[in-house]
């Protein structure tokens, strides 16, 4: 079948094993948070963010390159080339995370005297080999994706490892290990799960020419030069990505650095949700994108990535109204103390997220246009989130810092998108943005109201219900109305009620 087919939905529903990750993510916060204690949590989330930050550099672009070479060679039949190309990006994912576990655990103890907290040390030195674990994940999971090898991936992401993940922290918890033994835990996680996409890699392709290729990389020259001209805007994205917790972490302590944290924990549940769609997308983009401007593989592009905006924002829009709507509650319930004043950083967060995960088509500048238009949009991010950083936390806090990031996580992903239907040539913005967007923010706001109305006389539990109710209520009653003919014959197809009629909307 071709790519250019309107099967979009089909291959989502085979990556929706990654969904397990979104499920399981508030227990590990958790799990997390009563491990290593608040004050813990907050020195593991502001260790986080440095150890992301050393990732996304170190990958060199390397799944990116794969994503766009892998799905051309398997249209064409060149399927003995596929090694070839993975095995040259094999060696710059772990050469350049290698550099960077090292370079990690040098500064580990600088970087501890720089908060001027030495329980820092211990996260920062164990944790040094992540970005490595992670970058070579990444990589075998792109090539395998790129190849539409979807179910086996998401089941190890979405379900094997977030258990894994899940029964060390518990054990952790329950046994009162040390922080430095939970950290040993969570890294050895990491490893099992590369382990996991490496069995499922030699499955469909060679494992052993992989590693033989990449001592011979064929196509180095051309993987770096693409490498290359991502290194700007990676480094800008780099400084930026968490700089909202290094800047909050100047002026609160690691208990609020911590809670903060949460709340962008729990916020990017939303782009996990668009994760479902993010692989399908990059292949659509590799096997239609043509730099001649082909128009009729740029149209069938653009309405592939506006049929994937709509399935996605319909996904979307009732995780949202819930997460305005509980979001406090929840967090209060995950982390086991009262969190006054989560509730307006989270909301603001959460907006941030829903504008920046229906961009789907922004996925296709760091593909196809890296360089100085990539870096030009990541430098413009840069400087409009630390322009709004450094005189907002100090007067706002959390809410400071959340607006910051949230302004500056909508300039990234749909100055991306914009960028992207400028260059394609055609318009990403599926029917009915606006309208979707409008029911997610009236249930949202909806669920929120019947949370404070019902909090104080009853209980939780029954505030909860309400909340969640009152939110998904607009939805639920004119979401219906939003679809399109033949959408509706495909939602009776897949429920069984009603007549399977179609129509064109």
């Amino acid at each position: 079948m071709s790519v250019a087919d309107q099967d979009e939905a089909r291959r989502v529903a085979r990556n929706a094993a990654s969904f397990g990750a979104f499920l399981v993510g508030p227990l590990f916060m958790a799990l997390l948070s009563r491990a290593l204690g608040p004050a813990g949590y907050g020195r593991w989330w502001w260790s986080f963010g440095i150890l992301e930050a050393a990732g996304v550099v170190g990958m060199l672009g390397s799944d990116l390159w794969l994503r766009r070479e892998l799905p051309p060679l398997r249209r064409a039949g060149r399927v003995d080339e596929l090694p070839q190309i993975v095995g040259t990006g094999l060696v710059i994912a772990g050469g350049a995370g290698l550099v960077s576990a090292v370079v990690l655990w040098g500064l580990a103890g600088a970087l501890a005297r720089g908060q001027h907290d030495p329980a820092l040390l211990p996260y920062l030195a164990v944790l040094a080999a992540q970005p490595l674990l992670w970058n070579l994940n990444n990589l075998f999971g792109a090539a395998l994706e790129s190849l539409d090898v979807l179910g086996g991936v998401a089941l190890v992401r979405g379900v094997v490892a977030p258990a894994l993940q899940l029964a060390g922290l518990f054990a952790a918890w329950r046994g009162g290990w040390p922080a430095t033994a939970t950290l040993w835990a969570l890294l050895l996680v990491s490893v099992a799960s590369l382990v996991l996409v490496l069995a499922i890699y030699a499955r469909h392709l060679p494992l052993g020419a992989t590693l033989r290729h990449a001592l011979r990389p064929r196509w180095l020259g051309e993987a770096l030069r693409y490498g290359l001209t991502l290194t700007p805007a990676s480094l800008l994205w780099m400084l930026g990505g968490k700089l909202d917790l290094y800047v909050l972490g100047a002026y609160v302590e690691p208990a609020l650095v911590g809670l903060y944290a949460a709340c962008l924990h729990l916020a990017a549940l939303l782009p996990s949700l668009r994760a479902l769609f993010d692989p399908i997308a990059g292949v659509q983009i590799a096997a239609l994108y043509r730099r001649e401007g082909i128009p009729d593989e740029q149209r069938a592009l653009g309405e592939s990535l506006r049929r994937m905006t709509r399935q996605c924002l319909f996904v979307l829009a009732p995780a949202f109204a819930l997460l305005v709507a509980l979001g406090e509650p929840a967090l209060a319930l995950l982390l086991g103390r009262p969190v006054p004043g989560a509730a307006r950083p989270l909301a603001i967060l959460a907006l941030g997220q829903l504008f920046g995960s229906m961009a789907l088509g922004s996925q296709l500048v760091p593909m196809m246009f890296a360089g100085r238009l990539l870096t030009t949009l990541a430098a413009v991010t840069l400087l409009v989130k630390g322009a709004l950083l450094f005189p907002l936390v100090p007067r706002l806090t959390l809410t400071g810092a959340a607006i910051a990031t949230a302004v500056g996580t909508i300039v990234a992903q749909q100055g991306q998108a914009i960028a992207a239907a400028r260059r394609l040539g055609v318009s990403l913005r599926p029917a009915g943005l606006l309208a979707l967007v409008a029911v997610a923010a009236v249930g949202a706001a909806t669920g929120h109201a019947a949370l404070v109305r019902t909090a104080p006389g009853a209980s939780p539990l029954v505030g909860a219900l309400a909340a969640a109710g009152a939110a998904l209520a607009p939805i639920l009653l004119l979401g219906w109305w939003l679809l399109t003919p033949d959408e509706r014959a495909a939602l009776r197809r897949l429920t069984g009620v009603g007549p399977a009629a179609s129509g064109r909307g």
